[in-house]
């Protein structure tokens, strides 16, 4: 078995801890971040960077950021943007959607894949896709993912969107893993050292009756690292 982990963060590098983990998607959550984990990935060509501004730490944001965010992209094709998003139940809203919406212009712009938090907010991320043309979006990856299903069906209707999932929730009258398509799977940790991700893998399997479960997990991973660049 091969795993990647689809969200990571730089204080937990997946693949160093878990052997069945071979490489680790990991995401800035605030600028201050972006030349520590520039230097990660220096040294360890299996972390895969995403550069971005988390809505929990817009306080930090200075003057011009997306254009420092846009040079960096710039500087390498493989560069991803992440974790952005928007959360509820933080502060200040007008300033998380301004924020929000100048790194996702720029996953368009780019077409870089966008790793995506969303906390009591989807109504506001589903408008923003809106405003977009379906051909022009980027690769989308809700991380985290565990809401109803009336939110995973309206996601679904954009081709480039993925799940990613750290825990698998039957109850409650949340989204059951079944009902995300194979081909939109990614597994996470979220830089939580107790998620298992081989036992994690193994979970989806069997509530999905698909043995080969792992081997689609892992290519649908390569495909978003790739900034869907693997068809």
């Amino acid at each position: 078995m091969k795993i990647i982990d689809a969200h990571s963060h730089i204080d937990y590098i997946t693949h160093l801890h878990q052997p069945d983990v071979v490489g680790t998607v990991c995401c800035a959550t605030d600028e201050s971040q972006w030349a520590k984990l520039l230097d990660l990935m220096r040294q360890d060509k299996n972390i895969y960077g995403a550069f971005g501004i988390h809505p929990w730490f817009i306080d930090s944001v200075f003057d011009d950021f997306e254009g420092r965010l846009f040079k960096l992209l710039q500087s390498d094709s493989f560069y991803m943007i992440g974790e952005i998003g928007l959360d509820k139940y933080k502060p200040d809203m007008d300033k998380q959607l301004d924020v929000f919406i100048k790194q996702f212009d720029l996953a368009v712009k780019l077409r870089r894949t966008v790793f995506l938090h969303c906390v009591g907010a989807w109504d506001k991320i589903l408008h923003v896709l809106k405003q977009y043309k379906l051909s022009d979006l980027p690769i989308i990856v809700a991380h985290g993912f565990n809401e109803k299903e009336n939110i995973l069906q309206n996601l679904l209707r954009y081709d480039n969107i993925y799940f990613s999932v750290n825990k698998i929730d039957v109850y409650g009258g949340k989204c059951r893993i079944d009902q995300i398509p194979n081909n939109k799977i990614l597994v996470e940790t979220d830089g939580k050292s107790d998620v298992n991700m081989k036992n994690l893998v193994n979970q989806i399997s069997q509530l999905k009756n698909e043995s080969d479960i792992d081997k689609i997990i892992f290519y649908n991973t390569q495909k978003v690292i790739s900034n869907g660049q693997i068809k």
